[in-house]
């Protein structure tokens, strides 16, 4: 699963790199005929991190629950992220998949509660889930690509 570790934490460093480019205020932007922007895209994927593998699995989520809940699917921005906590973020993101690569290899998720996505994959096991992150990863990434065309 090393790989799949090394492709979600490279996903993460580059989200938050195209994030940099932007000023907090263009991060936070909404554009027009969109439901979020792209700081909360990358606090998202974070957050859903936490949720597939931990929630599925019964187990404590490892960052704090009150980041998780306001970024899990079904939420949108309900307040501007400042600098501080878009760094947050950052230190959320790092200490997020460091903690899933020592609980794999420590056999935590001997629990994992079986589920359909809203896209439909059956996931399984917390291997699917991890395999699933990516693909969710990517499907966020590629929003931030579209969303960044309206920034101004």
């Amino acid at each position: 699963m090393e790989s799949q570790f090394a492709l979600i934490e490279k996903a993460q460093q580059n989200l938050a790199a195209m994030l940099d480019a932007y000023t907090i205020e263009q991060i936070n932007q909404v554009p027009t005929c969109f439901k979020n922007n792209l700081i909360w895209n990358y606090a998202h994927i974070i957050a859903s991190l936490q949720i597939l593998c931990y929630g599925r699995s019964g187990i404590e989520l490892r960052l704090d629950e009150t980041f998780v809940h306001a970024y899990k699917l079904g939420t949108k921005p309900e307040a501007l992220v400042t600098a501080d906590e878009f760094n947050q973020f950052k230190v959320y993101a790092a200490k997020g998949i460091q903690q899933l690569r020592e609980d794999y290899a420590t056999n935590h998720f001997v629990n994992f509660k079986s589920f359909t996505t809203s896209a439909g994959f059956e996931i399984g096991s917390i291997e699917a889930a991890i395999n699933f992150v990516l693909h969710h990863h990517g499907m966020h990434i590629g929003y931030v690509m579209g969303m960044k065309r309206f920034i101004v």
